[in-house]
């Protein structure tokens, strides 16, 4: 039978509990205590449980973004990245020679100059100690080094302004460089390149990442090349005067590099950070400005300024380590440079007394000694700024090396006259437009009539996820197609992957007989003219809006195109007419006037297929029955695909395609589908709402 602890025994135990308790917490810290954490309150309420789970929650959630962004901010490549920045230097062989040269004159003709002082304080050492001394001469011998002293410091200074100029050019003209190639490869990537990007995070590239290259270019490179010019110059001069006096502060110099090393291990992955946390902050606030009507409208301020202040939080914490680690450098080279001159001060004091060297030469040595860690500390400096500037064009780069939109297509978009032998004959901007089929024997015409037969094709944006299946659609030349359905059902895919901004899975899809695959995408696009749900107009008059669709249309062609989709009327009432000038984002004019200049835009490529994806979607009842009169004109003859919530739209339509889940479940005109009494009948009647 077991015996039962004493009093003094259990206080004994428990005394020993807590002091393994505290031990514990001393040596592991509150970190690892996380069943104190996740200590279940008594008498929780449904309610309390509930938040607290959805705290533990986001707190995941943070922590492992935080891991996943520290993951995605460890340097890569610094030296490819380097090597590609320079690259783009090569255009500048000469003028980059010239400043080299400029530089490397600067650094040595500063040094010389800066050398004269040791005669100079010889002379008036040696005339204040003589019993006679020659005043005169020794002036003159004092004027003539001060004049070569100041000609040294002028065509130093003159040199500097002279690289100085060259590097601005340089630098500017390789930015425009690399923003003309950034910007050209973005019109190259597929659409599912911009799916995954914020447009603030694309425009960093073009303002931050190249602001800090141009940094690098400008000022960086030549201080660097300067500095190291001057730091071999200053040793150099130091050993060769006293070599015994320079190996004690050889000491301070191993200090210097281990002190740039350590802190520029720590900075090069914080920098990086840096970068990706401001082009977050950026693409948040042009996603404000532009949602900036649907904030208001929901009251979604206050949750945008928590949303900002986290992001900009975020980048205000990366930043500060980043500079506080970086900021250590300068503060610890002046240290070390101080102490090491106060070392050299009294050694040098022992060398004269000893008759080991003159005043003047001493003198000259310790402005050396107390300057030389200047350059040392300025390439410490540099190489932040070549890391922090590495870290953004690895971001340039980085869509640089994104591939571009593939197009294997060979077959072109050309125009046809009948010459003096009634052969066909390619024109310039008349005639009947013609697919073009190169042949081993010459090339083969086909007329481009507008028939599109989807056969059998398949789609998933996402792998796995399939957007489309086996969904098949004909539309002859000239046939009217309404596509109709919930909301993601695949109406604007399908018409995505006729213009091959997406490539399909699986199936085929023809044009006028022949695989889309084998026609180039430009010529694929300029036989389509699309009226997106959204509108988007640029910057200008409304007449380059309306001729962006045929950058070489006449005024009258413009006019002519504006009246067909009934624009003309409300321009006319404008204060310039077709001069006036609109915004980006088209505030200035209603979103229905905007859709009417995007309609007059389609229309006036006059291309044989249209693309109507929600086009009325913007414009009252009214407007909408001028628009369908109008339309009517510029769809005779033409393969129409119209997508539509208003099905009173698509009444008139030659084939009603009803999709749902990525699936034809009906197909027929108005008519056959309302007596087929399915889900048309349904959606038409209200019996079944459209989401």
């Amino acid at each position: 039978m077991s015996r039962l602890p004493t009093e003094n025994e259990m206080k004994k135990n428990e005394n020993e509990a807590v002091k393994e308790e505290k031990k514990k917490k001393k040596l592991f810290g509150r970190k690892n205590t996380k069943e104190e954490e996740k200590k279940i309150p008594e008498n929780e309420t449904p309610e309390e449980k509930e938040k607290r789970e959805k705290e533990e929650k986001e707190k995941e959630e943070a922590r492992k973004k935080r891991e996943e962004a520290k993951k995605k901010a460890k340097p890569k490549d610094l030296k490819q990245a380097t090597k590609r920045l320079f690259s783009y230097l090569n255009d500048f062989k000469g003028l980059i020679i010239v400043v080299c040269i400029s530089v490397v004159l600067t650094a040595v003709t500063s040094f010389v100059a800066s050398l004269t002082m040791m005669p100079v304080i010889n002379t008036i050492a040696d005339t204040v100690a003589a019993e006679n001394p020659d005043i005169s001469a020794a002036l003159s011998t004092v004027v003539k080094w001060l004049i070569i002293m100041a000609a040294g410091f002028i065509v130093s200074s003159s040199l500097n302004l002279i690289y100085t100029r060259i590097m601005l050019y340089v630098s500017s003209k390789t930015l425009a460089n690399m923003r003309r190639d950034l910007f050209n490869h973005l019109q190259t990537l597929p659409l599912s390149f911009f799916d995954g990007k914020r447009t603030g995070e694309i425009m960093s590239r073009f303002t931050n990442d190249i602001s800090r290259v141009s940094d690098l270019v400008s000022n960086t490179l030549p201080t660097l090349i300067t500095s190291t010019i001057s730091a071999v110059l200053t040793i150099g001069f130091m050993v060769i005067t006293s070599w015994k006096l320079t190996l004690t502060i050889t000491v301070a110099v191993v200090l210097m590099f281990m002190t740039v090393f350590v802190i520029t291990k720590k900075c090069s992955p914080l920098f990086k950070e840096q970068q990706k946390a401001i082009g977050e902050v950026n693409g948040y606030i042009e996603e404000y400005i532009r949602g900036i009507k649907n904030v208001k409208l929901f009251c979604h301020e206050e949750k945008t300024k928590e949303d900002f202040s986290e992001l900009n939080e975020n980048y205000r914490k990366i930043g500060v380590r980043a500079n506080i680690i970086g900021g250590f450098m300068s503060p610890l080279m002046s240290m070390i440079t101080r102490v090491n001159y106060a070392i050299v001060v009294i050694l040098g004091a022992r060398i004269v007394m000893g008759g080991g060297m003159d005043i003047g030469t001493l003198t000259v040595y310790l402005d050396k000694s107390k300057s030389y860690g200047t350059p040392i500390a300025q390439i410490a400096s540099c190489y932040s700024t070549l890391v922090s500037a590495m870290a953004g064009a690895e971001r340039v780069f980085e869509i640089l090396d994104t591939p571009s939109e593939t197009d294997e297509g060979r077959i072109t978009l050309v125009r046809l006259i009948k010459n003096a032998l009634g052969e066909d004959e390619e024109a310039e901007n008349e005639g009947a437009f013609a697919w073009k089929i190169p042949e081993e024997d010459g090339s083969k015409y086909v007329p481009l009539r507008g028939d599109i037969k989807v056969d059998d094709i398949t789609f998933s944006y996402v792998e796995g996820t399939e957007v489309l299946k086996n969904v098949s659609v004909n539309a002859d030349s000239g046939t009217k197609v309404a596509f109709v359905g919930s909301t993601g059902a695949g109406k604007t895919t399908i018409t995505n992957l006729i213009n091959r901004f997406y490539e399909i899975d699986k199936g085929t899809i023809l044009y006028d007989g022949i695989d889309i695959k084998d026609i180039k995408k430009a010529d694929l696009r300029k036989s389509m003219a699309m009226v997106l749900q959204d509108t988007r107009l640029f910057a200008g008059t409304i007449a380059d809006n309306i001729r962006y669709g045929k950058l070489d249309a006449t005024d009258e062609e413009v006019i002519e195109a504006a009246k067909i989709a009934n624009a003309h009327s409300f321009i006319e009432r404008l204060p310039k007419g077709y001069e006036t000038d609109i915004r980006s984002d088209g505030n200035n004019i209603s979103m229905g006037q905007a859709q009417l200049i995007n309609i007059a835009r389609a229309a006036i490529a006059k291309a044989p297929v249209l693309i109507l994806d929600e086009a009325t979607s913007s414009v009252d009842t009214r407007t909408e029955r001028l628009i369908e009169v109008g339309m009517d004109s510029i769809m005779e003859e033409r393969t129409v695909f119209v997508i539509a919530h208003r099905l009173s739209t698509v009444r008139n339509s030659e084939k009603i395609i009803v999709l749902e889940k990525g699936e034809i479940i009906e197909e027929g005109n108005h008519q056959s589908l309302i007596d087929l009494g399915g889900k048309y009948y349904q959606l038409y009647t209200g019996a079944f709402e459209m989401k």
